[in-house]
C-alpha cells in the first residue's frame, strides 16, 4: 500500500488552508499528522476521503489516482472524523450491518465481520445497547469498528482519543498500534505524548505547510541535541570532561538530565568518566527528546483557531 500526495493545496476565498502539501507514505504503520488548530489536518483528511475536492494537486493510493479513481480509493479506506457521525437510536450490532451493507458485504460474511470487529475494538460488553445509551468512550469504539469493518488497507483517524477518559486513551491508542501492525494508519492528536508513543513517523503542519516529516527516532537532530539521564550513588560526577555546548540540569537527588549537541552518543565517555572519578553509576539512558519541543520550535506563536 503506497500513499502518494503530491503539491495538495485547498483554498477558501483568499485564504489558503493547504499549501503544496506533499508526502509519500508506505506500507503497514502508524503515522502521526500533527498541527495546531487551524493547520490543515482535518482538510487534509478530508480531501483524502473525498468529501473536499483540492484546490490544486493530487493524490494516489497504489495505482489508482484521485480525482479519476476516486471511488477505487474510497473503497480502501476506513475514515473516523473528528466529530464522529453515528444514529442514537440504532442498536450496536444495526449499526454496524448497516455500514457494512453500505460497504457491499453480504451474507454470512458480515456477520462474522461485525462480530469480529465487535470483539477487536473491545465492544463486547456493550454491543446489545442502542448507542444513545453508550458513554463517549464507547461510541468512539463504534466509530471505529465501523471504519475498520471492510478491512480497508488505508485508516484515516482525525482525533481518535479526543473526549476520552485515560483508561479508554491507553485502549484506543494499543488498538491504534496493533491495527499499523497490518494497515496504514494515519492519525491526528494534539496529545503530542501519545503520538510519540505509537507513531513510527510524524508530519507536522504549520499554516497550511508540511514543516516536518521525520521518523520518530530522527527527531533530536531537528533540535540538535542529544539528551541522557544519569544517575549515581552516593555522590556527583565532575562534569569538566564533557564538550563546549553540553548542558546538565539536576532533575533529582544524584540525578541528572545532560543535553549535548546532536551527532555523537556520549554514554561511553559517560562510564569511563565514572570509572576514573570512581563514581557508582546507577542509571545511564539515551532517551528521545520529547515531540512536544519539535513541535513548539517549528510551530511557535501560532495561535490559529479550529
Amino acid at each position: 500500500m503506497r500513499l502518494v500526495v503530491q503539491n495538495l493545496g485547498k483554498q477558501y476565498g483568499n485564504q489558503w488552508a493547504l499549501k503544496e502539501v506533499s508526502f509519500t507514505l508506505e506500507g503497514p504503520g502508524v503515522y502521526g499528522y500533527l498541527g495546531p488548530n487551524g493547520a490543515g489536518k482535518s482538510t487534509t483528511f478530508k480531501i483524502l476521503t473525498g468529501y473536499l475536492p483540492p484546490t490544486t494537486g493530487s493524490f494516489s493510493l497504489d495505482h489508482w489516482t484521485a480525482p479519476r479513481d476516486l471511488r477505487e480509493i474510497q473503497r480502501r479506506i476506513g475514515y473516523l472524523p473528528e466529530h464522529n457521525p453515528l444514529y442514537l437510536d440504532m442498536y450496536v450490532r444495526e449499526y454496524l450491518l448497516f455500514r457494512g451493507q453500505l460497504y457491499g458485504l453480504k451474507g454470512k460474511f458480515i456477520r462474522h465481520r461485525i462480530e469480529e470487529t465487535i470483539q477487536q475494538v473491545g465492544l463486547t460488553p456493550e454491543a446489545h445497547k442502542t448507542i444513545a445509551a453508550l458513554s463517549r468512550g464507547y461510541r468512539q469504539r463504534v466509530g471505529l469498528a465501523a471504519a475498520i469493518l471492510h478491512q480497508p488497507p488505508l485508516l484515516i483517524l482525525d482525533e481518535p482519543t479526543s473526549g476520552l477518559d485515560p483508561n479508554q486513551v491507553i485502549e484506543i491508542r494499543q488498538l491504534i498500534r496493533t491495527l499499523g501492525r497490518s494497515h496504514m494508519v494515519i492519525f491526528s492528536s494534539h496529545i503530542l505524548s501519545e503520538v510519540q508513543a505509537i507513531a513510527d513517523r510524524v508530519l507536522i503542519l504549520h499554516k497550511g505547510e508540511l514543516v516536518l516529516d521525520a521518523r520518530i527516532e530522527e527527531l533530536s537532530q531537528y533540535l540538535g541535541q542529544e539528551e541522557y539521564i544519569v544517575e549515581t550513588a552516593e555522590r556527583a560526577l565532575t562534569w569538566n570532561f564533557l564538550e563546549e555546548g553540553a548542558e546538565v540540569k539536576p532533575i533529582g537527588n544524584l540525578l541528572w538530565q545532560v543535553r549535548t549537541p546532536a551527532g555523537g552518543d556520549i554514554r561511553e565517555r559517560i562510564y569511563q568518566a565514572s570509572v576514573m572519578q570512581g563514581v557508582t553509576l546507577l542509571r545511564l539512558e539515551k532517551r528521545q527528546l520529547p515531540l512536544e519541543e519539535v513541535f513548539q520550535k517549528l510551530t511557535k506563536q501560532d495561535n490559529g483557531s479550529c
